[in-house]
């Protein structure tokens, strides 16, 4: 131990003051950093982030930030709602880039925002930066074959949309065929036009073709047209079809489990020769497309089935991204659930403040077996019987409803929850499985719907909470 009179003065290096060591921070960041006050006014700024919007930090500080560089447009939303917008796609500068936005307080109010810029893809101004077009005006398409989502209609903060999103942005630039899988009402096409407008082709159409929606006789037709005269009723001077329409851009092909074994024969020649052969004509024309194809089913079970071709499930399958349900990222429900309610206050003129808490325990307890497309119906279903500026629980469907409140479990505590089922005639083991069933439901409400944090909480492994919600009936809203 040191005496007092060994002990020494440590004199403070002056350049050791917190503005230096935070502009030394600030120059040292791979990833960009830009913080503005309650007003939006640029207080910081990064180097590397000024270097992506090609002017330097001076330029920026003390003007407004959206005004400036015509980006970060969700950073006045932070600073109003007081919550953090994580993993939104924005293209910053000429690139893409992942934005976390994250409001500052200070004895806590909000006095700020902090917006964090992580370039993904070899940094800004690396030359390995994608281009996002965002509703600009595209040269080489048609209106009819121009995206309607971009990827900053790709909503969610969980760490499996995270992870997606860059994903995204990696296969973009690539020009290789890619199989999309996922549940109906995932958002199969939004991610196909999303990836469609970030990469290179974005100035040339997208074209969609629904393989179930077509009726058998008529697809051949679709795929790759047809000449004058090839059939009764063909139109006059023929048809082009969608695999020529989508020359030198994408094409979407969902529900391509429904396509019949003699299709799925020519899609695969079309694939290996970039060939088409319309029916009735002779001449093979060449096009020049990249492949998405979807399916919400089990696509190897088809091939081991024989109802799908081997070589062409390999041929699509180059990239495979698996969409998770919306029960699986249950932490992306209620951020789904705001940029509805914004779709909507759009749609419908309203001003529509939010969902009450209450609400949102309800959005909670649902499983949605419908996905977010349930979701947007919900929401907007809540718009057309609204009485007020909030979405209360009353507005929502019965179903939904059904699982926020379980039968027989009320305020009269654990005592009245036995009185009332043994009156109703149910054994102790019925007791025993509902009064299990309202732990693992509140357990995954507290934890939104995060599965390994509920199992944390209940003290059982993640596989065994998995058991119990299907044996308990949660999943499918048996009560």
């Amino acid at each position: 131990m040191l005496c007092p009179d060994e002990s020494r003065e440590v004199k403070k290096d002056p350049s050791l003051t917190a503005e230096n060591l935070w502009n030394s921070l600030l120059d040292s960041l791979s990833d960009g950093v830009v913080v503005v006050d309650r007003e939006g006014l640029v207080v910081q700024i990064s180097p590397s982030l000024s270097t992506a919007l090609n002017r330097r930090p001076a330029d920026f500080i003390g003007l407004p930030l959206i005004r400036s560089c015509r980006c970060f447009r969700r950073i006045a939303e932070v600073i109003s709602s007081g919550e953090p917008e994580l993993g939104r796609i924005e293209t910053i500068g000429a690139d893409s880039a992942l934005v976390d936005y994250i409001p500052v307080r200070n004895l806590g109010k909000v006095a700020g925002a902090l917006a964090r810029v992580n370039f993904i893809i070899g940094g800004p101004g690396g030359g390995e930066g994608l281009s996002v077009t965002r509703g600009r005006k595209r040269t080489g398409a048609t209106g009819l074959y121009t995206v309607k989502f971009t990827d900053s209609d790709i909503i969610g903060t969980s760490q499996q949309m995270t992870d997606l999103k860059k994903m995204l942005l990696r296969v973009a630039k690539r020009d290789s065929n890619i199989l999309l899988t996922g549940e109906s009402g995932t958002g199969k096409e939004l991610f196909a036009q999303a990836i469609h407008d970030a990469s290179l082709r974005r100035e040339g159409p997208f074209v969609k073709i629904n393989c179930a929606a077509i009726p058998e006789s008529l697809l051949e037709s679709e795929f790759f047209g047809y000449e004058e005269g090839s059939f009764t009723g063909s139109k006059k001077g023929g048809r082009k079809g969608k695999l020529e329409l989508a020359h030198n851009g994408t094409v979407f092909l969902d529900e391509i489990g429904d396509l019949s074994l003699p299709l799925q024969s020519k899609l695969l020649r079309f694939i290996q020769d970039r060939e088409i052969q319309k029916l009735g004509g002779s001449e093979s024309i060449k096009s020049n497309v990249r492949i998405i194809a979807a399916t919400n089913i089990n696509t190897d079970q088809l091939v081991r089935s024989g109802a799908f071709r081997e070589d062409l499930y390999y041929r699509l399958n180059v990239v495979n991204i698996v969409i998770p349900p919306l029960r699986e990222r249950m932490e992306d429900v209620i951020p789904l659930a705001a940029h509805f309610i914004e779709k909507f206050n759009r749609v419908f003129k309203y001003r529509v403040a939010g969902i009450s808490s209450k609400t949102e325990t309800a959005l909670l307890s649902h499983t949605w077996p419908g996905n977010v497309r349930e979701l947007e119906n919900v929401i907007e279903r809540a718009f057309n019987v609204l009485d007020g500026n909030m979405i209360q629980p009353a507005h929502l469907p019965g179903e939904i409803l059904k699982l926020a409140s379980p039968k027989g479990e009320n305020d009269s505590g654990p005592v009245g929850f036995v009185v009332s089922a043994l009156s109703g005639g149910q054994g102790i083991d019925e007791i025993i499985a509902r009064a299990e069933k309202t732990v693992i439901i509140q357990a995954l409400l507290i934890c939104r719907g995060n599965k390994a944090k509920a199992s944390k909480m209940l003290g059982i492994s993640r596989p065994g909470l998995y058991k119990k919600i299907v044996k308990l009936g949660i999943e499918s809203l048996e009560q």
